[in-house]
């Protein structure tokens, strides 16, 4: 189901209404957590092969 374009627009004003983070805090964040965030552009929404399903997970 895909937002409405109300839904979709609000989204919009709200980002542009929070602060940007530097690469220097961004580097900072990957090196506390000890991982590698990528950009939403970067990342694949496939699932992994070797990935189970998670029936039976309850």
């Amino acid at each position: 189901m895909k937002p409405s374009p109300e839904a979709v627009a609000w989204g919009k004003r709200q980002a542009s209404k929070s602060p940007h983070w530097s690469d220097a805090k961004w580097s900072k964040i990957e090196t506390i957590f000890g991982v590698k965030l990528l950009a939403h552009d970067e990342t694949e929404q496939k699932p992994r092969e070797d990935a189970e399903p998670l029936r039976d997970a309850a």
